[in-house]
C-alpha cells in the first residue's frame, strides 16, 4: 500500500534526531525514547553518528500504515545526503530551533523544498527554552518563509481569525469566506498539496509537546499520491551493509517491484524494508513505497527505472579539495578502489587521481567529512589515512565562443572532430549537443563523441581544474571507413576539447559562501570592515535586542577560518553559519595563477595537440598549428 513518504529537514542542532523518537515513541514503534547524548537513538545507529552525536545517512522508519519517516542529516557537510532524499519524498517536516529562528541553512532547506514542490508542515521547536514568543517568532516566519505559514496549534486552529488567514491564501476560498462558509478539511488539504499553506507547529519534542499536533496534521492533510500501474522506480542512495552486501535504497513511483526480477539486465536477490537499523525480507513493493534491494552493481543515487524521474546531479558542491596520505607499504591502486567505492555511497565527494604524481585526492565539503572518512575507512578496511591540507577547489570556463579542433591519425587510425564551447550563465554545468547532418557523420559517430564528452572529467588550461558553465555542441566529424575505432573518436574529441581552450579567453572559477551571520550590535562595523577586506557582499538585513542578522556572499578561500576571529571579538555572542551557494569569478585570479603555476603544454594527460600521418607515419602537430594541417575546412 502507498505510503506517505516523510522526511524531517532541519539546520544542525535543531533537535531533529529528538524530534524523531518523540514521532517513534508516540505512534509506539520504540518503548523508550533515545537520546543523541545517550547515544541509543533508533535512527542514529550507525557507530560514527553515535559517536559524533549528529546524523550522517539518512535512516527510515515505518510510523504507521500511512506514513514512513526518513530522518536526514542537519550538517551542511552532509547536506547532499539530504538532497538526495528530496527525490523521492511526498511531505516534509521542516524544523526550526525557537532560539535561532531563520537561519541561513534553514532558507536553504525552504529553497530546495520549494525546487522539489514539496508539501511541508513546520515544527517550531524548543519552545520551552527561556525568552522564546510564539507571536514573535510566527511574524518572523511570515516574513522569511512567506504567508502561508499558519499557526495550526489547537488554541488558534478553527478560530475565527484561523479560518480567515486560511481563506485568503485562495481566491475561491475567501469568496466562500465572505459568504460565511469557513474552510473545510479538504479545502485545507488541497491548500498543502499546493505549496499554498504551511501549518505550522510550536512545540518541544524533548518533552513530547506539539508532537500529536504534528501527526494528526500529518495524517488528516497530507495525501498520499496516486501512482500508475506502470513499473518505474527511483534510487536515492547507495550503501552497504554490516556484511559488505551492495544495497540500492529506492522508491516505486509505479507499479510492483517484485524478488526475482530484473532492473534493466541486473536480477533482484532480495527486497528490504528497514525499520531503523533492523529489515524484513518482502517479496514484493507496490508504488508509493521506499524499499531497499540486493543485485544490482550499475545502480547509482539519482538513477530512474521505468517511468521513475531520475536526479541527475545536486545543487551542493564541494568546495575543497584535499590529498590522501596513505599507509606506507599500501597499494595506491588498492587504495583508489576502495575510495571509488565510498563515492558510490557518498556521491557528493569526488575522488581523483594524478598519474603524474600518483597521488589521490578527494573533494569534499568541509572538515567534517574528512574525520568521518577516515573513521569509516578504520571501521570497514582497518586502514588509517590521513588527509594534506585542504585546498580551494577552482573551477574555470570562457567568457567567449571558441572552436577546437581535435584530429588522431596514427598509422591505421582516423578521426577528426570539430567542437564549439560556448559560455553558458553561471551554475548551468556542461551541456553537450550534437546538430550536424547524418550525411556529414554517422549518427553512430556522433553518439560516440557525446558519450565521450560526458565520460571525463575535462580540465581547463589556466590550472587544471574542471570546466564548466558553457556549451560544448559537435559542428563538424569526419571518420575513415576502414579505419575509424571507437578509441579513435576519444583522443580526438579530447584533443579537440584542449585545442579549444588553449585559444579561449578563459577566466578562473571560486566557490563562494552565502553567509549569515548573528553578532552583537557593537561589533557590527568591524564585521563589515572585514567582509570588505575579504572581497564579500554585505547587508544589515535586522536588528533587535541588541544583535544584527548580515547576510551577503564571501569567497570561500577568505572565509575558512574567520569563525575563530568572530568569536574572539564578539567574546563568544557572535554566530556564523555558510553554505556553499555556487561560483563566480575569482577575485584573486592572478594571485592563484602564480601559486599554482600550471603549465598547460606539460599536462601530458590532457593533450591539446593534435596526431597526423604522412608516408604511413604519425606524427604530433602542436596546438597552435592544428588548424593548418586539420582535414574539415
Amino acid at each position: 500500500m502507498a505510503k506517505l513518504i516523510t522526511g524531517i529537514l532541519a539546520h544542525v542542532d535543531a533537535g531533529k534526531t529528538t524530534l524523531s523518537e518523540s514521532l517513534l515513541y508516540k505512534t509506539g514503534v520504540i518503548r523508550t525514547l533515545g537520546r543523541v547524548d545517550s547515544k541509543n537513538a533508533f535512527l542514529d545507529n550507525n557507530f560514527i553518528e553515535r559517536q559524533r552525536g549528529i546524523t550522517i545517512f539518512s535512516k527510515q522508519a515505518n510510523l504507521s500504515d500511512k506514513i514512513t519517516l526518513i530522518d536526514t542529516p542537519g550538517h551542511v557537510d552532509f547536506g547532499a545526503e539530504m538532497e538526495r532524499t528530496l527525490s523521492v519524498l511526498d511531505a516534509a517536516i521542516l524544523l526550526i530551533n525557537a532560539s535561532d529562528g531563520i537561519q541561513s541553512h534553514t532558507k536553504t532547506l525552504w529553497n530546495l523544498l520549494s525546487q522539489y514542490k514539496i508539501p511541508t508542515v513546520i515544527f517550531v521547536n524548543k519552545m520551552d527554552m527561556p525568552d522564546t514568543s510564539r507571536e514573535k517568532l510566527l511574524s518572523k516566519l511570515k516574513k522569511g518563509l512567506g504567508e502561508g505559514v499558519v499557526d495550526f496549534s489547537k488554541d488558534f486552529a478553527f478560530t475565527p481569525e484561523f479560518s480567515e488567514e486560511v481563506s485568503g491564501l485562495d481566491d475561491l476560498l475567501m469568496e466562500k469566506f465572505l459568504n460565511g462558509e469557513n474552510p473545510k478539511a479538504e479545502d485545507i488539504s488541497r491548500l498543502v498539496s499546493e505549496r499554498k499553506l504551511f501549518p505550522c507547529v510550536f512545540g518541544s519534542a524533548l518533552k513530547l509537546e506539539g508532537v500529536d499536533e504534528l501527526l494528526e496534521i500529518l495524517n488528516k492533510y497530507f495525501s498520499v499520491p496516486e501512482y500508475d500501474d506502470d513499473f518505474g522506480c527511483t534510487v536515492y542512495k547507495i550503501s552497504k551493509d554490516k556484511q559488505g552486501n551492495r544495497l540500492t535504497h529506492l522508491k516505486v513511483t509505479g507499479g510492483v517491484l517484485k524478488v526475482k526480477e530484473y532492473l534493466d539486465e541486473e536480477k533482484i536477490n532480495e527486497v528490504r524494508v528497514y525499520n531503523g537499523e533492523k529489515y524484513e525480507q518482502v517479496k514484493e513493493v507496490a508504488a508509493g513505497e521506499i524499499c531497499t534491494v540486493t543485485g544490482p552493481k550499475d545502480s547509482f543515487a539519482g538513477k530512474a527505472y521505468g517511468i521513475g524521474k531520475g536526479v541527475n546531479s545536486y545543487r551542493l558542491e564541494p568546495a575543497l579539495i584535499y590529498s590522501v596520505k596513505i599507509p606506507e607499504g599500501l597499494d595506491v591502486t588498492k587504495m583508489l578502489h576502495i575510495l571509488r567505492d565510498l563515492e558510490e555511497e557518498l556521491p557528493e565527494i569526488k575522488v581523483d587521481y594524478s598519474e603524474q604524481t600518483e597521488e589521490i585526492f578527494v573533494m569534499l565539503m568541509g572538515q567534517v567529512q574528512t574525520e568521518v572518512i577516515k573513521e569509516l575507512l578504520q571501521e570497514r578496511h582497518k586502514i588509517e589515512i590521513e588527509f594534506g591540507e585542504g585546498r580551494i577547489a577552482y573551477k574555470e570556463t570562457i567568457l567567449e565562443p571558441v572552436i577546437g579542433v581535435g584530429h588522431y591519425e596514427p598509422l591505421r587510425h582516423y578521426a577528426e572532430v570539430h567542437l564549439k564551447m560556448s559560455p553558458l550563465p553561471r551554475g548551468s554545468g556542461l551541456r553537450f549537443v550534437s546538430k550536424i547532418s547524418v550525411d556529414e557523420l554517422d549518427t553512430n559517430w556522433q553518439r560516440l563523441i557525446l558519450t565521450h564528452l560526458e565520460e571525463k572529467n575535462h580540465v581547463g588550461v589556466l590550472t587544471g581544474s574542471p570546466i564548466t558553465d558553457m556549451e560544448i555542441e559537435v559542428i563538424a566529424g569526419r571518420a575513415h571507413l576502414k579505419h575509424t575505432e571507437g578509441g579513435d573518436f576519444r583522443q580526438s574529441t579530447y584533443r579537440a576539447i584542449r585545442h579549444g581552450l588553449m585559444y579561449s579567453k578563459s577566466v578562473l572559477l571560486e566557490p563562494v559562501y552565502f553567509y549569515e551571520a548573528v553578532i552583537p550590535e557593537t561589533c557590527v562595523g568591524r564585521f563589515m570592515t572585514d567582509l570588505d577586506k575579504m572581497q564579500g557582499t554585505c547587508s544589515l538585513e535586522e536588528a533587535s535586542e541588541g544583535f544584527s542578522v548580515l547576510r551577503g556572499k564571501v569567497p570561500v578561500s577568505e572565509m575558512k577560518s574567520y569563525m575563530n576571529d568572530l568569536r574572539a571579538y564578539s567574546k563568544g555572542q557572535g554566530t556564523l553559519s555558510m553554505t556553499v551557494s555556487g561560483y563566480e569569478e575569482c577575485h584573486n585570479q592572478k594571485e592563484v595563477l602564480e601559486q599554482m603555476n600550471y603549465n598547460p603544454d606539460a599536462d601530458l594527460a590532457n593533450p591539446a595537440s593534435s596526431v597526423f600521418c604522412s608516408h604511413g607515419a604519425g606524427f604530433v602537430v602542436k596546438w597552435d598549428e592544428v588548424n593548418n594541417y586539420k582535414h574539415i575546412r
